[in-house]
């Protein structure tokens, strides 16, 4: 059975992955379709067409709707089609969002390898189960039915790795890979959908794997995929023990030795009160060149609210650790919280002043669906708002004023999809990769660089912060012209710093991109894949260039020149031809890529596109010089100039395309802003 799998891919969905390899494990055929726009919802839904089940990883509440609307698509072109949703918000929301949306067959609540498989091996006819399933919810006529809770996963070294097709992530030209070596978290904050999310279940909240499968699957990323840098999703690669640290890195680095796992980059995230200096010295010694903390609050009220149980003297000493050690060190405040006051707001600018060197950014704790946070605003009539999103009221009034026009005015500088501080966090990424792996003098000036920008960057968006608390504080209880012309003139100063910062930053970013790690990225392309060669070879039409009448996809132009009468005038004999297949650096086919073969003599330019496993042909080109030039979506461009053809040759040119991977590093976001509607209308 064929499965579509789609949703949010830009660091390799290891949710989706791990649902795919369990559903290959069963016999089934999965395709997994990136879903970080709705830009994509047009070609997921053509792709949809050919499969029997939908599955849609609706883990992130902001996105809601945008998943609705594809699933409405879906439904609209064939009301047979199973659409089963997942992920956090789905999970938590689950009752309201199939009263809702009748676009919805099902939803599977909390982890779903087990569940989707046996839904996959229940059709047809998947009705008679329904209720014989564990862990799901769906519709039942006008009712809403839940079955029977599914307990936790407890041994996750029972799934098959997660599916690694695709592109492979090159961040600072370091081929890279993503990973859990744990799921859930031991923590209990007030916020948080992962937490709420591991609460419906019976079970360990916090699981972790065996060192020795998570040395497994690093050693065969390393030796099959060429990664050097692996970045562990985790919410606690470290827990509050520090023997247990200690013991689990030792096997972790013996598993790593044993399989000859060495001069990598590692990439993690934990609370600040479990990261001790001996830990993160071990860790840096072992390729550490990047950490997010957990740290959200600069008071101990702001902690109190969020009920994040650490200390604000546990996160500035875990900052100054990294600034020792020299291992980047991101954070994220949620300095716009229910009881967030002026004084609180003073404190959380002046943390981030205090530690301005480190990547960085700020926000409003949101309150998703199910959390306690949620319930606490709901309860104290301070929330406003549907199952689709909740916006709250902050306690004190300059506070709340400041919160309002902060989410305004900083929407494009802070949370926004590349945005000037998402593209700061993801480019001192890089800066940290180039300086584990490249020594040069050249190499460490442009980290200086990126540095100073870094800190730039962060000075201007607390400045201007600043400035938005003080206007709230002068403004309380009044309506001022002067102070609505103090905001507007603040609106026009932000954006012109955002636009100059952001011009240094993507200069900065092309520079750090150019670095390539080549000793290893070579080993991907060298990959032996006979069955898709077999593929190729038995794809009854290839595309040829120089007959579109009949094949009437492609063309080829020529200013000022007719190809078909110069190339009739041409010796048969002596035109060419120039064939091959594209893919990407793991070896996996690119249909649709467009092939542009230019005739530098002529400047006669015959364009093509790739078919469905990848190949082009394209036939009746004269002998000459060409430059070949290949565009895919989501690729960097290929091109190669001087490619000589001589009378008769039949040549054979393969392209391998790099990833282009946007948003240059890995960034823990933000929280981006809930909109709540407003008498049915977005607010």
């Amino acid at each position: 059975m064929r499965i579509l799998l789609a949703g949010p891919d830009y660091e390799e969905n290891l949710s989706l992955r791990y649902l795919s390899s369990s559903l290959q494990s069963a016999g089934h055929e999965t395709v997994l379709a990136a879903f970080n726009s709705s830009s994509d919802i047009p070609a997921i839904a053509r792709s949809a067409e050919e499969s029997a089940i939908i599955g849609l990883s609706m883990c992130f509440q902001s996105r809601a709707e945008e998943f609705l609307h594809l699933a409405q698509l879906i439904k609209s072109r064939d009301p047979k089609k199973l659409v089963v949703m997942g992920g956090h918000y789905a999970s938590c929301a689950a009752e309201p969002l199939l009263i809702n949306h009748p676009e919805i067959d099902i939803i599977v609540i909390h982890e779903g390898e087990k569940t989707l498989v046996e839904i996959a091996n229940s059709i047809p006819p998947l009705g008679e189960h329904l209720h014989h399933l564990p862990g799901i919810a769906y519709r039942d006529g006008h009712a809403v039915r839940f079955t029977a809770v599914r307990p936790m996963l407890e041994d996750l070294d029972a799934l098959p790795f997660p599916d690694r097709r695709g592109p492979i992530h090159l961040i600072a030209g370091v081929p890279t890979s993503f990973l859990l070596g744990s799921r859930g978290c031991y923590g209990s904050c007030a916020y948080c959908c992962i937490t709420t999310l591991h609460r419906m279940v019976p079970g360990k909240r916090f699981r972790q794997r065996n060192p020795e499968r998570i040395a497994d699957e690093m050693a065969d990323l390393y030796n099959r995929n060429g990664i050097r840098q692996f970045i562990f999703h985790d919410d606690n690669f470290l827990v509050p023990s520090e023997n247990s640290n200690q013991a689990r890195l030792s096997e972790l680095e013996k598993e790593l030795r044993h399989r000859g796992v060495k001069d990598f980059a590692l990439v993690i995230k934990c609370r600040p009160a479990d990261a001790k200096e001996e830990i993160l010295r071990r860790l840096k010694e072992l390729g550490l060149v990047r950490i997010f903390f957990g740290i959200e609050s600069s008071t101990a009220r702001g902690l109190s609210t969020l009920e994040r149980n650490q200390g604000v003297e546990d996160s500035e000493r875990a900052l100054n650790a990294c600034a020792k050690l020299d291992i980047s060190a991101q954070f994220t405040l949620m300095i716009f919280n229910p009881d967030a006051t002026p004084d609180t707001l003073r404190s959380d600018t002046a943390f981030m002043r205090r530690f301005s060197s480190n990547p960085l950014n700020f926000c409003r704790a949101e309150i998703y669906a199910g959390t306690p946070l949620e319930k606490r605003m709901t309860d104290l009539g301070r929330a406003k708002g549907d199952y689709l999103a909740k916006e709250y009221s902050l306690s004190d009034p300059i506070a709340d004023r400041a919160c309002t026009i902060s989410l305004d005015l900083f929407n494009s500088r802070c949370w926004r999809n590349d945005s000037l501080m998402q593209n700061a966090i993801g480019i001192d990424h890089m800066a940290s990769v180039i300086k584990r792996f490249n020594k040069g003098s050249h190499q460490m000036a442009l980290c200086r660089r990126v540095a100073d920008w870094l800190k730039r960057v962060n000075l201007d968006t607390i400045d201007l912060l600043e400035e938005v608390i003080e206007i709230s504080r002068s403004a309380e209880g009044k309506a001022d012209a002067r102070i609505d012309n103090a905001i507007l003139e603040i609106r026009a100063r932000e954006a012109k710093s955002r636009q100059r910062l952001l011009s240094e930053g993507i200069d900065l970013r092309g520079k750090l991109q150019s670095f390539r790690l080549l000793k290893n990225a070579s080993a991907a392309n060298r990959m032996s894949l006979p069955s898709r060669r077999l593929a190729r070879q038995v794809a009854a039409a290839l595309l040829v260039v120089g007959a579109p009448a009949a094949t009437g996809c492609h063309q080829a132009i020529a200013p000022a020149v007719n190809p078909p009468a110069a190339i009739a005038a041409e010796d048969p004999n002596s035109l060419c031809s120039l064939r091959g297949v594209v893919k990407d650096a793991k070896g996996g086919i690119i249909p649709g890529a467009t092939i542009e073969i230019t005739n530098l003599g002529t400047k006669i330019i015959y364009k093509l596109t790739t078919n469905d496993v990848g190949d082009y042909e394209a036939n009746r080109l004269p002998a000459g010089r060409y430059a070949v030039k290949v565009k895919a979506k989501s690729f960097r461009t290929f091109e190669m100039k001087g490619l000589i053809l001589k009378d008769g040759a039949r040549e054979v040119l393969d392209i391998t395309l790099e990833v282009l991977y946007n948003g240059s590093g890995a960034i823990e976001y933000a929280a981006a802003p809930l909109k709540a509607k407003q008498n049915g209308k977005l607010g």
